[in-house]
């Protein structure tokens, strides 16, 4: 079952390797658009299904859950782990501070680690692999 589906134009065609431009109309929740403004934008996908694809058709591509697993894991794991280490920590090595101190500490450390893992994904962003499942 696909979990991502987007529809975008075909930009260049490479054997079975198909460079598409997405569709950004409507700005993403996300980021607001400003990854695909930054850098180029662009999407690879694979013409699994053998279609007759031509430069600047309008083609939907679509991608499984289990490609964007490992994404999110090494995306919302960190932030996690940096919280629990920074409260966990703080009550060992300060018995004698508060709640209120272990979850300020934990907060640092979490927005830490996603800022950490923010700046390591945009130098290099994971890999999703899109399938054109039809030309619209």
């Amino acid at each position: 079952m696909p979990i991502l589906t987007e529809k975008g134009i075909v930009r260049e065609i490479d054997g079975s390797r198909i460079t598409i431009a997405p569709d950004r109309s409507a700005a993403c929740f996300g980021c607001m658009n400003h990854e695909c403004k930054t850098g180029n934008g662009l999407l690879t996908a694979e013409n699994k299904f053998g279609l007759p694809i031509e430069n600047g058709q309008i083609v939907e591509v679509e991608t499984e859950a289990a490609a964007l697993l490992p994404q999110a894991i090494t995306a919302l794991l960190p932030p996690v782990l940096g919280f629990l280490t920074g409260f966990i920590l703080t009550r060992l090595l300060l018995p004698g501070a508060g709640e209120a101190v272990a979850a300020f500490i934990g907060l640092a450390l979490l927005f830490g680690a996603a800022r950490a893992v923010y700046k390591a994904k945009g130098k290099k962003p994971g890999e999703t692999s899109y399938t054109i499942t039809r030309i619209i």
